[in-house]
């Protein structure tokens, strides 16, 4: 024997806008809130419950999707239904007449799918298609052979069947297993016992043939306690779910509604959930509907799948969000992590981020089950670092200890050991430069350092002017492109061809890297590395001096000084060359003006292994001028003011080859400026003088407008001052 699944079944008196029982605390309240006041309680019993709002504000209500209601018909007039009733099937006498007498089919599709209209109450989907199938005559009692008569006559016709029905016993599985193979998905109810397992048809979700296509459905109460009359998980524990199925108002014959409990009032509220996933994305299958809200739902009862609750309380807003990991396929096929990693720009790279900033690297991610989602590649793009005291000083709390040596025939020998104090570890010394000088004759020399100023053997730190200011110590005026490699180590050979000085000279990364990481070794895995070349011309002409430089720099896992493991890589390697133009000269004794310009090409590149599938030639560019001065308040004491320009693109642009943003399986190129907005100013005074007993006082002011070439950044100010003392 067939029946519906109301509870108890003589309490089927109507109740026009009968009141339903309050929201549980901390639910959703989103559903309900889009709805008119007269619909918006009403809405809260069911909807806020399973997080429906979710899908509502994003118009994700079932529209093109069509549910199957197997039951006792349904009133076709009833305004809930206006324009949505698909023509129906009487699976009982063999007509199309769906006329509902005992109620018991309308409320169920009103559950499922009545309209928000502004009055009564709003089901799930609620702009759903309904194909009414009358299985049970008015007494609501009738044969498992009419219920197969009418799922046979579904298949085709409707994505979903919402079956409120039930037997206590199994039986002839065929029509069912016809359903299954024709790709429907199945929702019943698991039956009003109070059992141990549900009823059939829901029980036949546990056989294999059921391809997870079968859902099996219990009710809970308000308080998502499951309800006392539902029959529960047991066998079928992993293919069933809990809804709402107490107290629940929904749709009448003859315009009216009535206030209903029992599974049968639960599982068309998982259908019209079923009915959002499938207009959200067209391409699932059935089983994929039903195992998503299965690994979704809200567990209850014991932890995990138990024998009461199963897979839990339907979560339509978590159904919306991804499975597994959001996955993309590069050009090439390969697959990758969307969200893994992170970028993080430089100066010269800093369009990244305004890009990121700004919502234009959307591109679309694929979850476990082929879902597309809208992904904002932003969230692994950082923001260029800002200014810091050791930008401008170094580290405060150091000390840093110098043995310098003149072992004759010129050659000189100097090594720092910086002291720094560790919360962890207490005091830690370490190495932190090596440096040796060998001057063979007046026309040549030679330079080799570890973790030592690079930057002071090239450019103006290097030019020769009459009276000996020395420029080497204005971080402005150093070449913009050693700055791609990280703590510097060099090797020059300088000799002076008559009235010129050439100078040959190699940077690397790698040793002053492994100084650096003598006090946390894990901060040198995984960090860029580069190393450049440099040819440089230099002439002095007493009161002035000139240099013109010619570098390379190759960068690896670095692009212009930015580095990336995520989605975003910019290319495993760079090659840049650069020209850079440097002067100084002598305004009076102890007092100079100095000044360089470089420009620097990196070619471009093209990968099929990242989402940048080409980046142009870009052209970058710096300048800085300075004013410096010695001995200007006391003796010993040293005076700089610098205006400069970082290095930054003014020239070029990064090509994405990525999933369409509309389709999900097409592809689109994305071309963008790699030029930014903003240009970086950067004004700086340093001050330092002898403070007597072996001690010095220095100072450090710091402005920058546009930090990091970024336009709408807020200007950067620093101010630091630093006592030094042996002891």
């Amino acid at each position: 024997m067939l029946t519906t699944n109301p509870f108890p079944p003589g309490a089927l008196a109507l109740a026009v806008l009968a009141a339903v029982a309050p929201p549980a605390q901390g639910q959703d309240k989103t559903s309900a809130a889009l709805f008119p006041d007269t619909e918006r309680s009403n809405a809260a019993s069911i909807l806020d419950k399973v997080r429906a709002g979710a899908a509502h504000l994003r118009g994700i209500a079932g529209r093109g999707v069509t549910i199957g209601v197997l039951d006792t018909g349904i009133d076709v007039r009833h305004r809930e239904f206006a324009g949505r009733l698909l023509p129906g099937f009487n699976a009982v006498t063999g007509s199309m007449d769906v006329s509902d007498r005992s109620g018991h089919g309308t409320h169920v599709a009103g559950i499922a799918g009545a309209g928000r209209d502004g009055r009564g109450m709003a089901g799930v989907a609620y702009e759903v298609s309904l194909l009414p199938v009358k299985v049970l005559p008015d007494s609501s009692s009738g044969s498992t052979a009419v219920l197969d008569r009418g799922l046979r006559h579904l298949v085709g016709k409707a994505a979903i069947a919402s079956m409120s029905v039930s037997s206590t016993q199994a039986y002839d599985a065929r029509a069912t297993q016809e359903a299954v193979r024709a790709g429907m998905l199945l929702v019943a109810s698991a039956g009003n016992a109070g059992g141990a397992n549900p009823g059939w048809p829901a029980n036949f979700a546990r056989e294999s043939w059921a391809n997870n296509q079968i859902i099996a459905v219990g009710a809970v109460d308000a308080q998502n306690r499951i309800a006392s009359f539902s029959n529960r998980a047991g066998d079928a524990a992993a293919w069933y779910l809990v809804a709402p199925g107490t107290g629940i108002l929904s749709a009448a014959p003859h315009d009216r509604y009535a206030t209903k409990s029992g599974t049968s009032m639960a599982a068309p509220v998982v259908s019209g959930a079923a009915a959002l996933l499938v207009q959200m994305w067209p391409a699932l299958r059935a089983d994929q509907v039903a195992t998503i809200l299965f690994v979704t739902a809200s567990d209850l009862g014991a932890p995990g799948i138990d024998p009461v609750y199963g897979r839990g309380l339907l979560n339509i807003e978590k159904a919306l969000q991804p499975v597994g990991a959001l996955t993309t396929t590069t050009l090439n096929g390969r697959t990758i992590n969307v969200l893994a990693g992170s970028l993080q720009p430089s100066a010269a790279t800093s369009m990244l981020w305004q890009l990121a900033a700004t919502g234009q690297l959307r591109v679309t991610g694929l979850d476990d089950f082929q879902r597309d989602f809208g992904v904002d590649l932003g969230a692994t793009v950082a923001r260029p670092v800002p200014m810091s005291i050791e930008q401008a000083m170094g580290s405060a709390d150091s000390r840093v200890e110098v043995a310098e040596s003149v072992l004759g025939n010129g050659i000189s020998l100097s090594s720092a050991v910086e002291s720094r104090w560790s919360p962890v570890h207490g005091r830690l010394r370490r190495l932190s430069s090596f440096s040796l000088q060998a001057r063979g004759t007046e026309d040549s020399e030679i330079s080799l350092g570890i973790g030592g100023p690079a930057p002071q053997h090239f450019g103006v730190a290097a030019l020769e002017l009459d009276g000996g200011l020395p420029l080497a110590q204005d971080d402005a005026l150093a070449n913009p492109y050693f700055s791609l490699v990280p703590a510097p180590s060099h090797a020059a050979l300088a000799r002076r061809v008559g009235g010129l000085k050439l100078r040959i000279g190699v940077l690397g990364g790698g040793p002053g890297q492994w100084l650096a990481s003598q006090d946390s070794p894990h901060t040198a895995t995984g960090l860029p590395e580069a190393n450049a070349g440099l040819l440089e011309i230099s002439r002095s002409f007493g009161h002035a001096a000139l240099s013109l430089s010619m570098s390379q720099t190759r960068e690896s896992n670095a692009y212009l000084g930015s580095w990336s493991t995520s989605a975003l890589s910019l290319g495993s390697r760079a090659s840049t060359s650069a020209l850079q133009l440097a002067g100084a000269y002598m305004l009076a004794p102890k007092l100079a003006i100095a000044g360089q310009a470089a420009y620097g090409v990196t070619p471009g590149m093209r990968s099929s292994d990242s989402l940048v599938t080409e980046i142009s030639k870009a052209r970058t560019n710096a300048f800085s001028f300075a004013v410096v001065a010695a001995d200007r308040m006391r003796r010993g004491d040293r005076l700089s003011v610098s205006l400069s320009q970082p290095m930054r693109a003014y020239a070029g642009r990064i090509v994405m080859d990525v999933l369409s943003r509309t389709s999900g399986s097409d592809r689109e190129r994305l071309v963008f400026s790699m030029v930014p907005v903003g240009r970086e100013m950067r004004a700086q005074l340093n001050y330092t003088t002898p403070a007597g007993y072996g001690a010095t006082f220095g100072m450090t002011l710091l402005v920058r407008r546009n930090p990091n070439n970024l336009a709408d950044a807020p200007a950067e100010a620093l101010i630091a001052m630093r006592y030094m003392k042996a002891f």
